[in-house]
């Protein structure tokens, strides 16, 4: 029996709720249940895994992990548009398959320079599979890195 698992905080950064996000499939829940984090602006910020699990896709350039966690798969997508970058600015840590433990480094971003072209940074924290989500972590609060943001419960 599959059991919930608790995400938790990618970077610091402001919990901002999937509704608050210019991003209309976020916003708009179409891809599932979650949160997301506004980082705090430092120059460089390294993505850390919210979950245990492995990577079932990292996607191209580095913009966002699919994680296959023991509540089913998370989905972290690092900033909105970051998908035009093309990798620019972006260094995968992890490859698709690998093993990986909550807090792990993922992604490297030199959010400076992301920032300066324009590209949002707040990154959802997706349940993409259904699952159900309970929010524990202060909506418009500040969380540090490996704080709980979310328990997923299994679909």
């Amino acid at each position: 029996m599959a059991e919930p698992v608790t995400l938790l905080a990618p970077f610091a950064g402001r919990v901002v709720p999937l509704s608050d996000l210019p991003d209309p499939v976020f916003a708009q829940g179409i891809m599932g249940g979650g949160i997301a984090i506004d980082p705090e602006e430092v120059p460089l910020l390294t993505a850390a895994s919210p979950c245990a699990g492995s990577v079932a896709k990292l996607f191209p350039g580095g913009h966002g992990v699919a994680i296959e966690s023991a509540a089913g798969p998370i989905l972290l997508h690092l900033g909105l548009d970051t998908v035009a970058l093309k990798g620019v600015g972006l260094t995968a840590l992890v490859g698709d398959g690998d093993q990986i433990v909550a807090g792990q480094p993922l992604v490297e971003l030199a959010a400076a320079s992301i920032r300066a072209g324009g590209t949002s940074l707040l990154t959802p924290i997706v349940a993409i599979g259904g699952q159900r989500v309970e929010l524990v972590a202060a909506v418009g609060g500040q969380v540090q890195v490996g704080e709980p943001l979310l328990i997923v419960y299994p679909a």
